[in-house]
């Protein structure tokens, strides 16, 4: 085994800071101190790796309503601008049989005159997504218009995104 001679002068280039060898197994994947904390910076991903992963989660937005009798419009429906795709919708409420709804996103139907208690969440039905599934891809300066023809419906419309 090599040993360095104890008589030799020390210098910038063979001294060793005796704390980093002593501590290196503690600190083997944490930050090095003064360094900024983000999320998964123990799990070696960049600053930008963890960016995009946040990005490409799952979002909603709720919209809360209350619909009179007859014909009601929710048009005031604001999503970040980074969503680039839009996954589905849900109602939060039941409703009576013949209510329906009608999406419009960017003035093109996706959704015309569907039935609000189908796609609401306490139909009866086991959903294992969260949402019913309508996917439509976003520009960032996204308009959405829902048309409802109710008798009468109070809850909150939740729309899903990345």
């Amino acid at each position: 085994m090599y040993r360095k001679n104890i008589n030799t002068a020390m210098t910038k280039q063979n001294l060793v800071d005796i704390g980093d060898i002593i501590g290196a197994p503690r600190n083997l994947h944490k930050s090095p101190t003064g360094t900024p904390q983000f999320p998964a910076f123990n799990s070696n991903l960049s600053m930008q790796d963890v960016r995009r992963f946040a990005q490409e989660q799952p979002r909603v937005t709720g919209v809360p309503f209350n619909a009179a009798l007859g014909q009601f419009t929710i048009n005031n429906i604001q999503i970040p601008g980074d969503a680039r795709l839009f996954l589905g919708l849900i109602f939060t409420k039941n409703s009576a049989d013949t209510d329906t709804f009608t999406l419009t996103l960017n003035n093109n139907k996706i959704i015309d005159n569907a039935s609000i208690q189908l796609n609401s969440a306490d139909n009866g039905y086991a959903i294992t997504t969260g949402y019913f599934q309508f996917l439509q891809p976003l520009t960032g300066k996204d308009v959405f218009k829902i048309d409802l023809v109710t008798a009468g419906l109070q809850g909150v419309l939740q729309l899903h995104y990345i």
